[in-house]
């Protein structure tokens, strides 16, 4: 497992762990994203990063980077 900040774009993750995540801002920030889905690093900037699930794309801040445990496929 590894955090999603050090995955590479491109290639398809699996969700493993999302770390406890305190402020409602976080939690409501990756609303969809749950335990067991796949999904794909689209880009990862310095401020964050866009993710694609099956429900579309997601744009996550920095600070929830080291919160997502992901698995390569």
């Amino acid at each position: 497992m590894l955090p999603l900040i050090q995955a590479q774009t491109g290639k398809q993750y699996k969700v493993e762990s999302l770390k406890s995540l305190k402020s409602l801002s976080k939690r409501l920030a990756i609303l969809g994203l749950n335990t067991g889905v796949l999904i794909e690093l689209v880009a990862l900037y310095k401020h964050g990063a866009v993710i694609k699930t099956p429900f579309g794309n997601i744009a996550l801040g920095a600070d929830l980077l080291d919160s997502i445990l992901v698995t390569l496929v």
